[in-house]
């Protein structure tokens, strides 16, 4: 083989790895390439780079171009031996999320009784045949012992309360709800053991708080349950935690559900616990089937995008700072969700507040851009300022933490910290009502 033809081929086959970003990226327009800086990151940069290798391995020398596709090729070697340390590491947390158990683990938690894996409400709504909001599974299961996940040396549960959420069932004895909190797994405590969760640690700041958190929830999921259990409770603060991860994104899927958007008409009936109650039978029964069988990496692989974003590097743009988020979408029924929300709470006299949580990809990296973060931020703002729905901007307040990094886990939820830090800050605004939106986001 002579050199010319090696040279082709190291330049070619780097080329050829640096086109699948613009080729995803158009294909994916809408996501990646509709904004000027998402086509300059998937689109401009990786093509200029794949176009200058394919020149210097056809008109370069045969000695430059064979030296310059292998010092080329070794870094992006480099950079896989990187991406597979970070996805190795990531894989027993991610198999966790899903409920793996080691021997160890599946018989200590068979020890607490009849234990539930981890769910979404999306998925139990599928797996009973839900076609009106008034039947819809909108709760975890009652009295259940719910995992969250799987630690090497310990496996993380709570006991659910009388409606299905991670809170002790003492709460409502009081009779006086100072804060519903709604949301996902935030909300839920991902993988925080009980009493280290974000409403766990508002109730140690003398704040009488339940979290109406289920993961994979988005706004609209939030709003059915708000009118389904917010008449009964009555808090005195409603608080819907946005996560800006992808709960744009589960909204868009949630209005997709016919059953699940007539959640925005005024006259919409929510239901009860009780009319929900065979939904949540067969819903209880399918899942107790599925979680007989074991997890596996076929299971990681079919629910997670972890291949895609391995061949992507996904981490290890992420830990440079290069690893933008898709493009944001205007979705008016955003607004419409919070007019909705903010009606139902001021029928019983109380208010609501929108929480914005960050991504931690936004603090990871030396390149880090969080500007490329701020289009969905501000469009979250816009939306609550047109509702007059005062916002607790988690984001800026993280911001100025030495190492704001730090208020996240491996699997990009709270750290006990972040769930102390960010109850600080939602309890300080609950508790003086007369904290101008501004200080708050400021983190004063």
């Amino acid at each position: 083989m002579n050199s010319r033809r090696v040279a082709a081929i190291l330049c070619g086959v780097l080329a050829v790895y640096l086109l699948l970003s613009p080729i995803y990226a158009l294909y994916h327009f809408k996501e990646y390439a509709s904004s000027v800086p998402l086509i300059a990151r998937y689109v401009l940069a990786p093509a200029v780079l794949a176009l200058f290798f394919l020149a210097v391995g056809l008109l370069a020398k045969p000695s430059v171009a064979i030296t310059a596709g292998l010092y080329a090729l070794s870094v992006l070697g480099g950079l896989f031996l990187f991406e597979t340390l970070l996805t190795l590491r990531s894989v027993p947390v991610r198999m966790s999320m899903l409920g793996q158990l080691s021997p160890e683990q599946s018989a200590a938690i068979a020890r607490e009784g009849d234990v539930v894996r981890g769910f979404t409400l999306p998925q139990l709504n599928r797996l009973s045949d839900v076609k009106d909001l008034n039947h819809a599974v909108l709760s975890g299961f009652p009295a259940q012992q719910v995992l969250l996940c799987a630690q090497p040396s310990s496996v993380v549960s709570y006991r659910a309360d009388r409606y299905g959420f991670n809170n002790p069932d003492s709460v409502y004895d009081s009779g006086r709800i100072d804060a519903m909190l709604l949301g996902d797994s935030f909300v839920e405590g991902f993988c925080l053991p009980p009493g280290v969760d974000l409403v766990s640690r508002l109730r140690q700041k003398s704040v009488s708080a339940v979290g109406f958190g289920i993961r994979g929830s988005g706004p609209l999921t939030e709003l059915a349950m708000l009118g389904r259990f917010g008449p009964m409770l009555r808090p005195r603060h409603v608080l819907i935690v946005f996560f800006e991860g992808n709960d744009w994104r589960n909204l868009e899927g949630e209005l997709s559900i016919s059953w699940l958007r007539s959640a925005l008409d005024e006259h919409a009936d929510f239901g009860t616990p009780q009319s929900a109650g065979a939904a949540m039978l067969r819903a209880r029964a399918a899942i107790g089937e599925i979680n007989r069988q074991p997890i596996t990496v076929a299971d990681l692989l079919a629910r997670t995008e972890v291949l895609r974003n391995f061949f992507a590097l996904q981490q290890t743009f992420a830990r440079l700072g290069l690893n933008f988020p898709g493009a944001t979408q205007d979705i008016p029924e955003f607004r419409h969700v919070l007019r909705r929300a903010k009606s139902i709470v001021q029928s019983w006299g109380g208010s609501l507040q929108l929480v914005y949580v960050p991504r931690v990809d936004r603090y990871l990296g030396a390149f880090s851009a969080r500007s490329a973060f701020e289009p969905l931020r501000s469009l979250v703002a816009r939306g609550a300022a047109s509702e007059a729905v005062p916002l607790i901007d988690l984001s800026t307040a993280f911001e100025v933490r030495p190492r704001p990094q730090e208020l996240y886990a491996a699997d990009g939820h709270f750290s006990d910290s972040g769930a102390a830090f960010a109850a600080e800050i939602i309890a300080r605004h609950i508790q003086d009502g007369s904290i101008a939106d501004a200080a708050v986001r400021e983190g004063r």
